[in-house]
């Protein structure tokens, strides 16, 4: 891997100075915006799917708390992916997040998984495309992130990782809650405010009540130059709001329930999420290539209005009884999530429409938009059983998933007057998915202080794939006559673990970790290349150290990995823009993170991360003829920087007795990362996506533990940070996606 030397000394900077995240989990570190000088040694997360201390896990985990996310406005997994290192984002999709590289930039199946407790939220293929949950902090215990293929206690399509969103749970101890107003004002744009609140009921000695509930209207900060859309100023309107409800049942000491529903809403116009609907166009200079220069002015889109609606729920239903010398656990889950989005795809259609085998010169001054609408609706069984011995941990367990999803696009012609003039294109395409699973893991204790831990997992899925188009007249040329399709796959996998590790001390733990994941395969619909495409895998080598260096004072955290990447699924864009799956050969991403926490003297936190990563094909992708995508032995892997970093500073002092005051910064720094690959139909080059460095402000005062007021100011120097860029294969407008210019933003909290 070429590192500059501008990359060392940065991170030699971050080092001296403690840059890191609170051991990869302390949650207020993490996210950057606590200042409780922890020092991790007790943070207890669960990702083994039991509760361990994290110096105890070995597996590099990040862990952000709820009430953190709060206090810094810090709603969205777009407002806070660049404080986690490794984690990659490239749209509003699940499909677009990515972890350590493992990613061909979207379309596909997900990469990553995303649980709700234990519960995996969306597709486990690229049927649905579900959107990212924009879960509230409110019903937020805290959210784990970890790195490196996990296939062996979570399944498929966590190939890189996945991202855990632990709720809270009801306690039959206490009387508690939080109610919480906060607003938001964003430079050269409007007004945003939020209120939330949360309840903890002990109903009886043995049934307890937790809910909670927010509404959120976000500010908008986006222009719109284009003459047809319905506001030219602060376009980007977006509200959300939902609730959460949980009851626990503990009837005796050793058996409860925990009965859990949630249901959230979101409606938005123009999000600043949509490349094709929110990105800003940009301009060209006089080769050809972006300039990254705004084409209309700064943070101003062109385009027809983008409507987004989506609704989510998820209904749990969980029970722990425990045997004695084992622990039974049951989790019966049903999810659903729904969205609809329109956008402006004139740039790519019109020429298409314009030929003529189509509408020809009647269609010259005419624009599309083109509907999608999909869903996922999933329900999920697992059962295991866990215990400890002296000799060795177990846990053996068993996992059923049927999901049914789907997506549905109509494209809309209108004329010169913006009058629908015709719905050439109309497509339903449901699919199924149906997963069988049988997973075991076994840590034996060989010496003192030295684990030795095995893993496997067995999984069989049977997916099927319809699609009933309907064209007109015009557009069969372009689309192909109306017709009905059904194909079907099956496959199946194992995945494994082995991870020795060794306890230098109670709190200092190495560890070694080789772990598999895969991807399922699955059937193509309007595929110009194959029928069906195989599931990818992937290997993790990993090497680790976790630990309080000078208890109270360092801790650290650091892991070198290589992750081998076989089958790689990609996504082709064949002539008429459809999509289609096929394999490619191999790839590779290698790295190294790193994380330390000082706690220099009372009340003061440094913290922050960095991670160093190279992810690069290892093979020529495949000829795919008209459509698929290009690259080379050697391409760099999309949306990937060579070099991310986050460093926290924050103080806590005393004001009197009932009053204390905090005061904090987080600077963010995203290196330069290349865009999208290709395809054959590109006539621009790949893009590169430039650097940029971002810096956060905050203080609060708390008073009596009960009252809190924090202030915050976000992206203080206004930096047009470019998240993503996007040039279509260089057959229209290029346009990218901003992190949220300069906001200021203030929250009243009382906890009771």
């Amino acid at each position: 891997m070429t590192i500059s030397r501008r990359t060392v000394q940065c991170s030699i900077f971050a080092l001296a100075i403690g840059m890191a995240q609170a051991a990869h989990a302390q949650t207020p570190q993490a996210a950057g915006s606590d200042t409780s000088a922890n020092t991790g040694a007790e943070i207890v997360v669960t990702a083994q799917k039991r509760a361990e201390r994290l110096l105890d896990v070995p597996v590099a985990i990040s862990a952000i708390g709820g009430e953190a996310l709060a206090k810094q406005n810090l709603n969205r997994i777009s407002d806070y992916f660049d404080r986690v290192p490794g984690l990659q984002f490239s749209g509003q999709r699940i499909s677009a997040l990515s972890l350590r590289g493992v990613t061909t930039g979207g379309g596909t199946g997900p990469t990553l998984a995303i649980l709700v407790d234990d519960v995996q939220f969306g597709s486990s293929t690229g049927g649905g495309q579900s959107p990212i949950p924009d879960f509230d902090s409110s019903t937020l215990e805290r959210i784990e992130v970890l790195r490196g293929p996990q296939g062996t206690l979570y399944g498929a399509s966590s190939l890189g990782g996945i991202i855990k969103y632990v709720l809270k749970e009801p306690r039959l101890d206490k009387v508690s809650g939080r109610v919480e107003v906060g607003g938001t004002h964003m430079s050269d744009g409007d007004q945003g405010w939020v209120t939330r609140g949360s309840i903890n009921l002990p109903l009886t000695d043995w049934l307890a009540v937790n809910a909670s509930g927010f509404y959120r209207d976000d500010a908008a900060w986006l222009d719109n130059a284009n003459p047809a859309a319905a506001k030219s100023k602060d376009t980007n309107s977006r509200k959300v709001w939902g609730f959460r409800g949980a009851a626990l049942i503990q009837p005796i000491d050793n058996l409860k329930f925990v009965l859990s529903g949630l249901y959230q809403k979101q409606e938005a116009v123009n999000s600043d999420l949509a490349v094709t609907s929110g990105g800003v166009p940009l301009r060209r200079n006089s080769s050809g290539a972006i300039s990254y220069q705004p084409a209309y002015g700064d943070l101003t889109l062109y385009a027809l209005d983008s409507l987004n609606k989506s609704k989510y729920q998820m209904y749990t239903a969980r029970g722990e009884l425990d045997l004695g010398g084992a622990q039974l656990n049951s989790i019966t889950a049903w999810s659903r999530s729904d969205n609809i989005l329109s956008n402006d795809v004139t740039s790519v259609f019109r020429p298409l429409f314009s030929l003529p085998i189509s509408y020809g010169s009647s269609f010259a001054n005419g624009s599309v938009s083109i509907g999608n609408a999909d869903y996922t609706h999933k329900f999920s069984q697992e059962l295991r059983l866990s215990g400890q011995t002296t000799l060795f941990d177990w846990l053996a367990g068993g996992f059923y998933t049927i999901e049914h999803s789907g997506v549905n696009q109509s494209l809309y012609l209108y004329d010169g007057s913006g009058t629908l003039a015709d719905t050439p294109y109309i497509a339903a395409g449901p699919s199924s998915y149906r997963e069988y699973a049988g997973f075991a893991d076994l840590t034996f204790h060989l010496a003192e202080g030295f684990d030795l831990q095995f893993g496997g997992r067995y999984a069989r899925n049977k997916q099927t794939s319809a699609s009933n188009v309907t064209t007109t007249s015009k557009a069969a040329p372009l689309f192909g006559p109306t017709r009905t399709q059904m194909v079907g796959s099956k496959d199946s996998a194992f995945t494994w673990l082995v991870s020795p590790s060794y306890h230098i001390s109670k709190d200092m733990m190495v560890y070694a970790r080789v772990a598999t994941g895969y991807r399922p395969g699955g059937p193509n619909l309007e595929s110009a290349v194959t029928a069906s495409f195989d599931p990818d895998r992937v290997t993790n080598y990993e090497v680790g150290f976790k630990g309080n260096i000078v208890p109270g004072l360092l801790t650290v955290d650091t892991a070198l990995f290589q992750i081998d990447w076989k089958k790689v699924q990609l996504q082709g864009t064949a002539a008429s823009q459809l999509s289609f799956v096929t394999n490619g050969d191999t790839a590779r991403s290698r790295g190294w993170e790193f994380a330390t926490t000082l706690t220099p003297w009372t009340g003061m936190t440094v913290a922050g991360n960095f991670a160093l990563t190279d992810a690069k094909l290892t093979a020529d992708l495949p000829n795919l003829g008209t459509g698929g995508l290009v690259g080379r032995d050697g391409d760099k892997l999309p949306f990937t920087a060579d070099f991310t970093s986050s460093i926290s500073v924050d103080q806590r002092l005393p004001v009197n007795d009932s009053v204390e005051a905090s005061f904090g910064a987080t600077l963010t720094h995203v290196g330069e990362r290349p865009g999208a690959l290709t395809t054959t139909l590109a006539t621009r080059p790949r893009l590169d996506i430039p650097a940029y460095t971002s810096f956060d402000l905050r203080a609060g005062l708390e008073m009596d533990q009960l009252w809190s007021l924090s202030f915050y100011v976000r992206n203080f120097f206004n930096e047009r940070g470019v998240t993503l860029a996007n040039d279509r294969n260089g057959t229209s407008v290029p346009t990218a996606l901003y992190i949220l210019p300069r906001s200021f933003g203030l929250t009243l909290a009382r906890d009771f």
